[in-house]
């Protein structure tokens, strides 16, 4: 797409499908994003353009991922768990956390049970207590 002209950014938090065609604008309008809907409404349009626009400017560049597919956990692992970590300590249930960030719910309990370890946590009321505590592991 880049050789073509395209330009491509990544975040580290799931941003949902969203077309905007001149004043229109495309959502999903199911949980399993098969259909769509048009949104016609100036002030909305505006909105969801503007949303895009911070979003499109927090993101980084693309492509970002190594050379080497191995090494790729290592650059996206960490940017990972800061989000888990900020949206668990926002209060997010494991299946938003895992919709937010495009994983699946398996994949957010997998880093999860990590975190643990690497906390030294024996259940996830400890590891709360301990994210919140440890300011160098994440800071509000």
């Amino acid at each position: 797409m880049t050789r073509l002209g395209a330009s491509v950014r990544t975040l580290d938090e799931f941003f949902d499908r969203l077309v905007i065609v001149d004043d229109v604008a495309f959502i999903a309008a199911n949980e399993d994003r098969t259909s769509a809907a048009a949104v016609r409404e100036p002030a909305v349009v505006r909105f969801l353009r503007d949303t895009f626009d911070r979003s499109w400017d927090r993101a980084q560049p693309f492509p970002f991922v190594p050379h080497h597919a191995a090494k790729a956990a290592d650059e996206v692992i960490p940017a990972i768990r800061t989000s888990i970590k900020r949206l668990l300590i926002e209060g997010y249930p494991d299946k938003q956390i895992a919709r937010r960030l495009g994983i699946s719910e398996r994949s957010l309990q997998t880093h999860i049970a990590s975190m643990k370890q690497e906390l030294g946590a024996r259940n996830r009321l400890q590891m709360g207590y301990l994210l919140g505590r440890n300011s160098t592991t994440f800071v509000l």
